[in-house]
Formats: C-alpha cells, structure tokens, sequence
C-alpha cells in the first residue's frame, strides 16, 4: 500500500541557515524544486506567512566620559557659590540698612558722650564754669522745680544766675502793646502794626538763635480751666516750656499775664471739629466743616479776642477740621493778616494744614508727639526720649502734653536735664517755619 505524500513545509526564517551551510559561496535564496517519491517535479510550494523580523535592540550609551562628570561637578559648585553669595549678600544688605536706619543712628548718637564747646568772639570773655547747674536737680535744693548753683565761695556767677533766671521764667517778655491789637465787640483781636511788626514775634520768648544745638519745644494744652493745676506747672516746669490755655478759661487775661511774667511764650487752643463729634466736643466756638466760611471766622475771632499777649494758636483736637482744604483755607488766611503763629497738633496724622499754611506763608509748626498718650509713666519717658531722639535726628522738634499731674511731675525732671545732654529747650516761636514737611 502506497502511503500519501507529506507535502514539505518550508519555513523563511530557517531557509537562510539552510542555504548558508549547503551553499557556503552565498548563491543567495535560489532554491532547486523539491523531487518527490516519484521522480516529478514538485512545483508547488507551501508559503508559510511572512513574520516581520524582530526590531534591533539599542545600543547601550556610552558613559559618561570624566570630562563630562567634571563639567557636571563644576557646575553644581558654581550654583552653591551662587546661592552663598545672593544669601549671604541679601542678608548684609539687611544687616546695613538696620545699622545705618535713622532709628539706630539716633540712639547710637544718644549714647555716645558728647561736649558742646563754645567758640568765642575776639571781644568776648569765657564765662566761669557752671557746670554744677546744669545736673539734675535735687528735692532739698530746688526753687520752682530748679537747682541752686554757685562759685567756691558760695556767690553765683553771672552766668549761673542768668541760666537759673532762665529756668525759673526770669526771662522778661515784652508788654502788651496797643499798637497789635484793636478791640471790636468787647474782643481784643490781634493786627499787624503800622510799622510790620506782629505778635508772633513780638510776645515771643527771647531766645538765641545764633546757638547751634538742636531745639526742643515742650507745649503744655488746655491751661486755664483748673486752676490747681494751672498753678503746679507754673510752679513745677521752666520758662523755656510753652503754654497754651483754653479759650475758655476764666479770667484767661490775667493767666496770660502771669504766664509771660514768669517767662513762658503762650498760646491759646482752637477749638477744631474732630472725627468723634459731637460725641467729642471741643466747646461751643469750635470750628466745624458744616458751617459756612463766614461762620467759622467769627468763631475764629471769638477765641483770638479772648485776651491779648500770646504768639498763636494751637489747635484743639481737629482730626476732621484740618483734612478739610476748603474749611482750613479761610482760617489760616485770616491767621496770616493778623500775624499769628499756627501750631499743627495733628491729632489726625492726614492733616492738610502745615502743607496749608506754608503754601500761603503762614508761621507755621507742628507736633512731632503727644507726650502723655497714654498717660502713664513708663509711656511718657518713652515718648521723651524719642522726642530727644527726633530733635538730634532732625535739628527741631515739638511735643505736646495735657496737664495732668503725671506728666508735670515727669516734665519737671526731664527739661532741666535736656540742657546737659546738648538739647536747647526753646519756645514754639524759636521753631516756627524751620521744621521740615515729608
């Protein structure tokens, strides 16, 4: 029995190698035709289906050569150097600007010991040594809240007794003059006279404007309505400080008067609109931005007529009066004709009304500190020294108090010493128009 024929599978992948070891010469894929059993020719050939070879696998990269892990290495050391030198730069850039802010420069200054020498004149005889008065004062020998200085064999000097006048209100102002004022209505209104003269400067303190140290004005508001009190700072504080009553103190003439007897510049309070009003009421003449122009003049020249001898006006509360230009504008105008001095409290640190008064050049100054806000003693000295500070740091200042025990009791230790550590205490008029608007 004759077994049927196996037809021959040839398979691609496999007929390379098969080829490759019979024909060894490379005759390539001629492949003869299969004979079969019989001797015919096969010529049909089972095709197996084509099977795409397989992808080439990568070569694996080369590594990294040591030049190239060098160049790697330098440039992480060079990105650390960077951030050393930005980090370590911020931070002395920081570290210098807190060295050299003015805060810092100004108690470096305070603390470093200074000796004011003066230079005389070719004509001019040194004056004798009186140091001894310029420390601070003791209870048991003390007279209006100063001490008692003398030479060797117990007389004072010339000197000394001028500078002890000076602390105590010594200072002689000049009188009242007719010739600044015209009565209208019962009220005594300050003019400028015929011959230019006006009473900013002519009721002022006398001061030395030729001294070089840095000026301090102490402002004590709202005299006049206790008279206790009243009489404790003219009793306890030096003619240098400055006062300003209220326009509503009784008998407010005389107080004046008694005032510049004992040396001391006054000043009257102007009573202006504040943010809390009415809840916060300045008093029945205050100054309001709901009133006409007309209005508030003649309120203005209630308090001006009050009684004569003061420099200027010092305003009163106004922490909504005095960011108002159109209220302000009319008030200062009048100040201006009539040659007084504007002492800015700035109760409102936006008020317009120093920019004001220079823009139309009106004597002008400003507060720099409330004193006694709050009033407690560790917050009073605080504010002291930082008046101090302010007057080295700008050559001028101004601090403003109530009249409150506390602060009277603080003040009276505090101002006699000032003259010992370079500070000349001087009158609000010594200041007018020098101090500088930022």
């Amino acid at each position: 029995m004759k077994l049927p024929k196996i037809p021959k599978l040839r398979l691609p992948f496999l007929k390379g190698r098969k080829d490759e070891a019979a024909n060894p010469e490379g005759t390539g894929d001629e492949a003869l035709d299969e004979i079969s059993d019989d001797g015919t020719e096969e010529g049909v050939e089972s095709q197996a289906p084509d099977i795409e070879p397989a992808a080439p696998e990568p070569s694996p990269s080369p590594k990294p050569g040591r030049w190239a892990r060098i160049k790697r290495v330098l440039g992480l050391l060079g990105i650390s150097l960077l951030a050393l030198l930005v980090i370590g730069g911020t931070g002395g850039l920081f570290g210098w600007l807190y060295m050299n802010a003015e805060h810092t420069t100004a108690r470096r200054d305070l603390l470093r010991p200074q000796l004011t020498v003066d230079i005389l004149s070719e004509d001019e005889t040194p004056r004798p040594n009186s140091s001894a008065s310029a420390s601070v004062p003791s209870d048991d020998n003390t007279a209006g809240g100063q001490s008692q200085a003398g030479n060797a064999d117990g007389t004072q000097s010339a000197a000394a007794d001028e500078k002890l006048d000076a602390l105590a209100g010594g200072v002689l102002l000049n009188p009242i003059d007719p010739q600044l004022h015209e009565e209208r209505d019962e009220l005594i209104l300050p003019i400028v006279g015929l011959d230019g003269r006006k009473v900013w400067t002519d009721y002022a303190r006398p001061f030395d404007f030729d001294d070089r140290r840095p000026r301090l004005a102490i402002v004590i508001m709202n005299l006049g309505l206790d008279d206790s009190v009243t009489d404790m700072v003219l009793e306890m504080l030096p003619g240098q400080v400055t006062l300003s009553y209220s326009p509503y103190a009784s008998d407010l003439a005389e107080k004046l008067e008694r005032a510049r007897a004992d040396g001391h510049e006054v000043m009257i309070d102007l009573p202006m609109e504040p943010l809390a009003f009415p809840r916060d009421d300045p008093g029945p003449h205050t100054l309001l931005t709901s009133l006409s122009t007309v209005e508030n003049l003649n309120r203005l020249e209630w308090v001006l007529g009050q009684a004569p001898g003061y420099v200027g006006v010092t305003t009163w509360m106004g922490s909504q009066f005095t960011t108002v230009e159109d209220a302000m504008m009319p008030v200062l105008e009048s100040l201006k004709e009539r040659g007084v001095l504007f002492l800015d409290s700035r109760d409102s640190s936006r008020s317009l009304a120093s920019e004001l008064a220079s823009s139309i050049q009106v004597p002008r100054a400003f507060n720099n500190r409330f004193i006694d806000n709050p009033p407690s003693r560790g917050a009073i000295d605080r504010s002291m020294q930082d008046l101090e500070l302010s007057a080295k740091q700008n050559d001028f200042a101004i601090g403003l108090a109530r009249p409150l025990p506390i602060t009277i009791n603080r003040l009276a230790a505090w101002v006699p010493a000032l003259e010992a550590r370079g500070i000349a205490v001087a009158p609000v008029s010594a200041i007018a128009d020098r101090q500088s608007i930022r």
